[in-house]
């Protein structure tokens, strides 16, 4: 089985024609015909069901499309690091994660791998989603995600858990009571929460929370990013919440912060890579150094204190 034959399947597949799939592979649509048809041929299967000009994927074909596509990418990396290792070049590894992440773990990986190893970390930012989205299309290595989900073909290391804070508005009534601040002191709020993108996130448990206590949160907003949120509380829109990691970021002006009484407020961050797909040496080194810098970043007693 010719691998550069399975990388035209897998564009007409992707192009969703022969036609747009040769204008793509800038070849001609006869040879690129007869390629697929020689592919059948050699397999001893039917690929795709044409009907017309249409080409419908069978099972099979479906089946081949995603084991060709773990297979290329696997390739791919091999090819690379025999390149690379040649060459002298650094490895890369691309690494999708929040901008929380972003702003206080990536910043410690980068400086321990950039002492000891020749590895350029690429990161993409987005919420959880567009991060799964991205390992599932080999345009990501590893995702730091705060969500927590289940799926067979991805595999998710929790790398600690920590409590969520609640942000308020200056001279806020709750900044001046007696005792700690409860859920349900919370119920003629006006919430700020961050949008729900891919399993449950710290919107749901919020949610929920609050139901178990008697009522609906009021949300008046709904955002993809934290900071700005805390931000809007400082204007007085309303209150957030926020994980306690936040409190490591320098340089923020964070509006009143208090704890809430309240221990089922807990988030968890997680390591996520596809499952059953070859790791570039630079991905496992990020992984490697990006579990030792989370044990010296974070204090957990500090954490849940």
């Amino acid at each position: 089985m010719d691998i550069q034959k399975l990388r035209y399947f897998i564009e007409i597949v992707e192009k969703g024609s022969l036609s747009q799939a040769a204008i793509a592979l800038n070849m001609t649509q006869p040879p690129l015909s007869s390629v697929i048809k020689k592919l059948e041929s050699e397999l001893d299967v039917q690929l795709f069901d044409r009907r017309g000009k249409k080409l419908i994927l069978t099972d099979t074909g479906r089946l081949l499309y995603n084991r060709a596509k773990n297979l290329i990418a696997s390739a791919d990396i091999i090819m690379n690091e025999l390149v690379e290792l040649d060459k002298g070049l650094k490895g890369q590894v691309v690494v999708g994660c929040s901008t929380n992440a972003n702003l206080t773990i990536i910043p410690k990986v980068v400086q321990r791998i950039n002492d000891t190893s020749n590895i350029v970390i690429k990161v993409k930012e987005g919420n959880t989603s567009y991060i799964l989205d991205e390992l599932r299309n080999h345009r990501l290595d590893v995702g730091i995600v705060r969500n927590v989900f289940k799926r067979d073909d991805l595999h998710n290391e929790i790398l600690f858990s920590e409590p969520l804070m609640l942000a308020l508005p200056p001279n806020h009534r709750l900044l001046r009571k007696k005792g700690n601040v409860r859920i349900e002191d919370l119920k003629d709020e006006k919430f700020l929460l961050q949008s729900t993108t891919f399993g449950h996130g710290i919107s749901e448990i919020i949610i929920e929370e609050c139901q178990a206590n008697g009522f609906f949160p009021n949300v008046i907003y709904w955002g993809t990013e934290t900071l700005p949120m805390l931000n809007m509380v400082q204007l007085g829109l309303g209150i957030a919440f926020f994980p306690k990691s936040f409190l490591k970021l320098e340089n923020f002006r964070f509006p009143p912060i208090v704890e809430v009484e309240d221990s089922s407020l807990i988030i968890k961050i997680g390591l996520v890579t596809f499952k059953d797909r070859i790791h570039k040496a630079a991905t496992d080194k990020f992984l490697e150094v990006t579990k030792s810098v989370i044990d010296d970043l974070y204090d957990f007693t500090e954490l849940h204190s």
